[in-house]
């Protein structure tokens, strides 16, 4: 005969023995993050349903949202709960059903950040055109970092370069990257670089750590994010100022080339050559020509030329007044032929008198007796009226 307690002990030995490491789909019901950090939910299907508990040591590792009806694929074994005999699953890790758990985790972070505003272009700040003092947060030990300090010895030699030496892999890998990052950032550099050769998702996990996302937003400094191939993607690539492909492509983009300066100083050395020579030519006719202008059997000539236009004008001038008084002359033996004619009309009708009656011109023999008449002469007036008529 057992008792209850021993049967709960039997079954539960029975059970983690033929169930120790299954794995389960289904959907997440009736979830419940205790305060103690163990996580305790329903997982079901349509067809049935089972409690199951995961601790918080394995709960931590999982790196994406859960809640009520997210699909999900858990591991870990059957147990029972000896207390009440309550049967159980015991997980010990979670993926997300149809998606890579890394892959829903990068785009729930993704997402939030960029809903909170991290990614706006309108923060992110201009990289300079010819940095001084160049910071390099990588592994010291990594190609990349050592791709970097090749490239930037055969391109250009002239900025100072500051290696902040960090993980770029594994657990620890993100503390280290924020504390590079705030020591490059307050040495007052002109740009950062981070960045790390290529490897699998897992390899570059460390660059999705949100708190490292928001420490490059934080950042004063220009940042370049050059985190793997060209075709990996990862959270730093779209918080930070630039994004290069990899950690050589991020060199290309801060340094010119020094050959191409040559060349392009050479060429502004012969456009400057081309226009020296351009203005030493234009002065020098310039000159020839003031020279010919300057010339004594030329000023001559166009003294000559002067003095003659003058003593044509001055013809011209005397022919004109001469023609003027002309005019004024024949107005003058005008006016006084006018004056004698006057002068001789107003002699001549010195005794005439005009008849006016009623301040109108009247002929004597309209008159009759009694009209009263005004007699008009050059120097008097009288007023008169007809007393009789002589036959």
């Amino acid at each position: 005969m057992l008792s209850v307690s021993e049967l709960n002990e039997q079954a539960k030995f029975l059970l983690e023995t033929h169930f120790e490491n299954i794995e389960v789909v289904g959907e997440i019901s009736r979830l419940t993050k205790h305060n103690s950090g163990h996580w305790y939910f329903t997982l079901k299907d349509d067809k049935g349903t089972i409690s199951a508990v995961m601790y918080r040591m394995n709960n931590a590792k999982v790196k994406f949202n859960i809640s009520d009806g997210t699909k999900v694929v858990v591991s870990g074994k059957v147990s029972i709960y000896s207390p009440n005999g309550s049967y159980q699953l015991i997980v010990n890790n979670m993926r997300p059903d149809g998606i890579g758990e890394l892959e829903l985790a990068f785009n729930e972070l993704r997402k939030k950040l960029e809903a909170q505003g991290l990614f706006d272009t309108n923060h992110k700040k201009q990289l300079p055109n010819l940095p001084r003092k160049i910071a390099l947060i990588t592994s010291a030990t990594s190609a990349a970092l050592a791709d970097m300090l090749r490239l930037i010895n055969e391109r250009f030699k002239l900025p100072q370069i500051y290696v902040y030496d960090a993980l770029t892999q594994g657990e620890n890998a993100p503390n280290l990257l924020i504390n590079a990052l705030k020591r490059a950032d307050a040495h007052d550099m002109d740009v950062i670089v981070m960045g790390r050769g290529g490897g699998s998702k897992e390899d570059l996990w460390c660059f999705n750590d949100e708190a490292l996302a928001r420490a490059i937003y934080d950042a004063k400094t220009p940042i370049i994010s050059a985190v793997g191939h060209e075709i990996d993607y990862v959270i730093s690539d779209f918080v930070a100022d630039y994004r290069a492909p990899t950690p050589s492509a991020a060199i290309t983009t801060l340094l010119p080339d020094t050959n191409d300066i040559f060349e392009y100083l050479v060429n502004q050395q012969n456009e400057l050559i081309k226009s020296m020579k351009n203005k030493i030519y234009n002065n020098q006719t310039r000159l020839d020509l003031l020279k010919s202008k300057l010339n004594p059997n030329v000023i001559k000539l166009r003294l000559e030329a002067k003095i003659s236009s003058a003593k044509i004008l001055k013809n011209e001038l005397n022919r004109a007044f001469e023609t003027k008084i002309m005019k004024f002359q024949t107005k003058i033996n005008e006016f006084k032929i006018a004056l004698n004619s006057h002068e001789n009309f107003h002699k001549n009708t010195k005794n005439l008198i005009q008849i006016r009656q009623n301040e109108k011109l009247i002929s004597l023999n309209k008159l009759k007796i009694n009209d009263e008449i005004e007699l008009i002469s050059q120097d008097s007036t009288k007023y008169a009226r007809i007393i009789s008529e002589k036959i």
